[in-house]
């Protein structure tokens, strides 16, 4: 039996840059609370002396985190994709044309650069490495068909998880960093896909 659906593209309201203009309040909340679950636990393993960062460095790995694991989750609401595949609006100015731009939103995704500088000891490197995977990924699925978005952008997931687990070593407390931004902007932020309205 298939499920009765309610496809729908259109909004109003003030807008959500964050979850997506006209989100449910359900909506808001899963986005919201992705964006708080890592943070608590790298807050609990610094306290804990797992991890021994500095306020600096837990400051920016708390924003850090609540900036993917929130992504994540808005980038997969109906709200968000509605919102991010849909043209801009006059009302959401020249930030909202900004953040739809799907390879400009992607490339001020410095976050591999700001992890190896600040977590490892200047390691440039890492970065680098780390930026170029991502952006050759982001430009794969940018380019290729519709058709072809979702399961292709799951196969670059599925290649930098490989890499994070063999090549790329990942940074100690940052074990879950590039599997998050993968699935933040490959999939979410760059895959366009029905979004529903309750029935």
């Amino acid at each position: 039996m298939v499920d009765k659906v309610r496809i729908n593209w259109e909004y109003t309201g003030k807008r959500d840059f964050a979850n997506g203009t006209c989100a449910y309040y359900e909506e808001k909340f899963l986005g919201y609370l992705g964006g708080l679950f890592i943070p608590v636990i790298l807050i609990a393993m610094n306290i804990s002396n797992r991890m021994q960062w500095n306020y600096f460095q837990l400051i920016i790995a708390v924003f850090l985190a609540f900036d993917l694991g929130g992504g994540m989750i808005s980038n997969s609401l109906n709200s968000g994709k509605r919102f991010y595949h849909s043209p801009s609006k006059e009302s959401e100015g020249k930030l909202g044309k900004f953040l739809k731009n799907k390879l400009l939103f992607a490339t001020i995704h410095i976050h591999p650069f700001i992890v190896g500088i600040i977590f490892n000891n200047f390691d440039w490197k890492y970065g680098l490495q780390w930026y170029l995977i991502f952006i050759i990924s982001v430009l794969i699925v940018y380019i290729s068909p519709l058709y072809l978005k979702r399961p292709l952008s799951m196969f670059m997931v599925l290649i930098a998880l490989l890499i994070n687990s063999f090549f790329i070593l990942p940074i100690v407390g940052f074990e879950w960093f590039i599997p998050v931004l993968f699935l933040k902007i490959i999939y979410g932020h760059m895959v366009r896909e029905e979004p529903y309205r309750k029935v």
